[in-house]
C-alpha cells in the first residue's frame, strides 16, 4: 500500500527552486485557510471534476487542503502516481507551481 504524500499547488511568477517550495509548503502548511485565487479556484474547480479513485471512499474535498492562494493535495489513494500526474497536469494548465515534498520536486 502506498504512504498518502502531499502535493503543494500555487502561483508564483515563475519556476521555483526547491528552498523557495520548501519554505513555500511549510508556509502553507501553518497558514489559516481562506479564499481562492482566480487561477487556484480553476485549478481545483478542475481537479474536483476528476475522479482519483471510484471505489475509495475518499474523496477530493477531503483531500484538500485550500489556502488563499494554494491548495495541498493529501494523495491517499493506491496508484498514487497516477494522481500526482494528474494534479501537475492540471497544476501546469493553470499556470501554477506544484510541488512534491516527499521526492523534493518542484515543477512550474
Amino acid at each position: 500500500m502506498d504512504v498518502p504524500v502531499d502535493v503543494v499547488v500555487w502561483r508564483a511568477p515563475g519556476p521555483a527552486s526547491f528552498p523557495e517550495a520548501a519554505a513555500r509548503y511549510a508556509e502553507l502548511r501553518s497558514s489559516p485557510l481562506g479564499a481562492f485565487e482566480p487561477s487556484v479556484a480553476a485549478f481545483v474547480r478542475e481537479l474536483r471534476r476528476t475522479s482519483p479513485d471510484p471505489s475509495s471512499p475518499v474523496s477530493w474535498d477531503e483531500a484538500l487542503t485550500v489556502g488563499v492562494d494554494a491548495v495541498i493535495v493529501h494523495v491517499v489513494w493506491p496508484g498514487q502516481r497516477q494522481v500526482l500526474d494528474l494534479v501537475a497536469l492540471l497544476a501546469a494548465r493553470h499556470g501554477l507551481v506544484c510541488f512534491e515534498p516527499a521526492r523534493q520536486v518542484a515543477m512550474s
